[in-house]
């Protein structure tokens, strides 16, 4: 089969229909070499869920989602056609029927002839079967296989992708799998533009010709950044002559982002290609996250030790330069395996936002599978270990070309005398202040004139937070929760997850809002950042559609009571909501409505905490803890939560919830009217008292 034959397998496989079924959440594919070709992508060249392979005399199609084999075996009237046109391709237009494989240990258990192989690449197999599916391929063999990676390392933790035996075998045959979720419509629309790029071989060899192409560089760069190395044939210096050329319209800065369509994808594919260029430092770099007015002094040979208890960053100490390469030796590793070493603690990767104000993805991650890594970053950065096990485990390393950065860790009994020296002696141009439950990552010269009493203050206030959210929970802190200050957060002002991100401002230690403002906090508390952990408390049990940003509140507000001594009823934040709450209860309690304004859906959840404590809260959460019941619909969970509350505290509390117009079930309205109904009388209940009924 030569290229041009080749080049039509998409719009044979497409022929007759438009569009293929989404399965589940896909991950996404890169075809590589020129015996590859992109068939289906999603919302862009670089979300590929579909790959052609030629190999030998051989065929085979990959799957983005382990789903998709499936559909050949139990082939639906939907499916039937593309199915059809699979059938056709793979076998050369021959007769041929789908065989499964998932359970062969050997090609000696498969009856090859008039066959096509279906393998879920989820079904791991030896690596000398997967060899023979090699030789089968090579001799003319079909097969169509499919991996949800991301979903298969959710599934094995403490393994990597190189751990991936389906992983493996889609590298010999050239396709890369990725453990990113795809962004993609359902169904998935075959759009012929997204995949005339065929593979990442033919677009570097279009590069050559036109480095300024704005698409090929987003393939490329996102592919470099994969692979985490250059790519295989593609001189250095032409990646190298790409990056010094670019242009200040697509060099991200505060002062000038870039909003520009094409220029963004010329700033995103420069800046994958930046990911895994050795010893290049990122034009703009001083704008963010920043570069040293002069050469820091670089340390070599230097040992570090991390025990890890949990699956988290540990900060090593140390600071990578933008444009140094550095090198890890592992010395001893106890415990579980799985270690990554991370350059940067700006993991948000902006490539979707609508401008760029600093480089997309500027945090490097790589495994630390071999006795020595090299690694370097053109953005600089935080140097952090993590193991991806939540067991008890270590590793000692050596580290190399690497520079003194301000740390500080609140359970280290040595930790004022060490703070003093790293002040003065550390010039990493980004922190770690560590608590027992929490941990920043600002840059040094907001903290190091921050005295040891001061941190200690601090960081005891930001552990009591985080505490404070368990305790409301009932649950204790598996690992610390880390707080990152960022040019650019991908979404909104802040976010949570891990790691928590939110913007500069709140690194200026002259704002009242500096965040480790001791008394600034203490009185007033922190309502964003102590909602944005609170997000990370939420349970689906308990969270339906429209609460979201409400549920989440319940901790804020916990966390503002027990704290910082401001009692919810009413704290000054429900107080703005008072006229627009009212005004909804005017108009009838539209419950859509309520699902749209958290200002107004809080109140019912902060009047609960005023008639009956933090205790019934507690009690309740915990009951949800211990029993983490099976609910499946919205109207599920509000009749769980309306029953578990009103038996927890005794009281009949249908006519509150009707009341702000929740939907409740006849069953859940039968089920409570033997208990009493509260007399509940306020403010806003004095709106329209003869809606407060059953």
């Amino acid at each position: 089969m030569d290229d041009t034959e080749f080049d039509q397998v998409p719009q044979i496989l497409f022929q007759g229909i438009s569009s293929l079924e989404k399965m589940g959440a896909p991950g996404t594919l890169i075809p590589l070499t020129n015996d590859t070709r992109a068939v289906l992508c999603g919302a862009d060249s670089n979300n590929v869920i579909i790959v052609a392979t030629r190999f030998g005399q051989g065929r085979c199609l990959v799957f983005a989602h382990n789903s998709y084999p499936g559909i050949f075996l139990n082939i639906e009237k939907k499916n039937q056609q593309f199915v059809e046109n699979c059938r056709q391709w793979l076998a050369r237009g021959h007769e041929a029927e789908f065989l499964s494989i998932n359970q062969a240990k050997t090609m000696h258990d498969i009856a090859t002839d008039g066959k096509i192989l279906v393998w879920d690449g989820h079904r791991s197999k030896s690596d000398t079967l997967m060899n023979d599916l090699c030789d089968y391929l090579q001799r003319g063999g079909a097969l169509i296989c499919g991996t949800t990676a991301w979903g298969w390392l959710q599934q094995n933790p403490g393994k990597l992708l190189p751990d991936f035996p389906f992983a493996r075998f889609c590298d010999y045959i050239g396709v890369k799998v990725t453990d990113n979720y795809a962004n993609c419509s359902n169904p998935i629309q075959f759009r012929e533009d997204l995949i005339q790029f065929k593979n990442v071989y033919n677009v570097v060899q279009n590069l050559t010709d036109n480095p300024n192409n704005a698409q090929d560089l987003a393939i490329v760069g996102s592919a470099i950044k994969e692979l985490g190395d250059t790519l295989p044939g593609v001189p250095i210096e032409t990646l190298q002559d790409i990056v010094m050329n670019a242009g200040q319209e697509v060099i991200p800065a505060q002062s000038c982002p870039v909003r520009n369509k094409t220029h963004r994808e010329q700033s995103s594919g420069i800046c994958g290609i930046m990911c895994a260029l050795p010893g290049i430092k990122a034009p703009g770099v001083r704008n963010f996250p920043g570069d040293f007015d002069r050469p820091p002094h670089i340390l070599t040979n230097v040992q570090c030790r991390i025990e890890s208890k949990a699956n988290e960053w540990y900060c090593t100490g140390y600071y990578v330069a933008a444009g140094i390469p550095i090198q890890i030796d592992i010395l001893e590793q106890k415990g579980p395996t799985g270690w990554t070493a991370r350059i940067g603690c700006h993991s948000d990767d902006i490539g979707r936002c609508d401008e760029f104000r600093r480089w997309p993805c500027i945090s490097i991650c790589r495994p630390l599978s071999n006795k020595t890594t090299k690694m370097s970053s053109a953005f600089g950065g935080l140097l952090f270990f993590q193991n991806s096990s939540d067991g008890s485990s270590s590793i000692s390393v050596n580290l190399h070309h690497v520079v003194l950065t301000p740390t500080y860790d609140i359970t280290d009994p040595n930790r004022a005398e060490l703070w003093k020296y790293r002040c003065s002696n550390a010039p990493g141009l980004w922190a770690d202040i560590s608590g027992r439950y929490i941990a920043f990552n600002l840059p040094s010269k907001s903290v190091i004139h921050l005295k040891s009493a001061e941190l200690d203050r601090v960081i005891q206030f930001w552990d009591s937070i985080v505490l404070a959210h368990h305790d409301l929970r009932g649950t204790k802190p598996i690992h610390r929760e880390r707080i990152v200050c960022d040019e650019q957060p991908s979404a909104g002002y802040m976010h949570s997850g891990y790691p928590v991100v939110t913007h500069l401002d709140v690194c200026d230690s002259n704002s009242e809002d500096f965040i480790f403002n001791s008394e600034k906090l203490e009185t007033n508390g922190a309502w964003g950042l102590f909602h944005e952990l609170g997000h990370n408390m939420q349970q689906g049990w308990w969270t339906f559609e429209g609460t979201g940003e409400v549920t989440v509140n319940i901790f804020t507000l916990h966390a503002m009571d027990k704290v910082c001594h401001l009692e919810p009823w009413i704290h000054t934040w429900l107080q703005d909501q008072i006229s627009s709450t009212k005004k909804y209860i005017e108009k009838g309690s539209n419950f859509n409505e309520w699902k749209e304004k958290p200002g107004v859906a809080l109140f019912i959840y902060a009047q609960l905490i005023r008639e009956y404590g933090w205790s019934s809260y507690k009690d309740v959460f915990r009951k949800y803890e211990e029993i983490q019941p099976k609910l499946g619909s919205d109207q599920e969970k509000m009749d769980y939560w309306i029953t578990t509350f009103s038996r927890q505290v005794g009281h009949n509390l249908v006519p509150l919830f009707k009341f702000w117009g929740f939907p409740i079930s006849k069953s859940t309205i039968d089920d409570l009217k033997k208990l009493p109904i509260p007399q509940i009388y306020d403010q806003l209940i004095q709106v329209a008292p003869e809606r407060y009924s059953i």
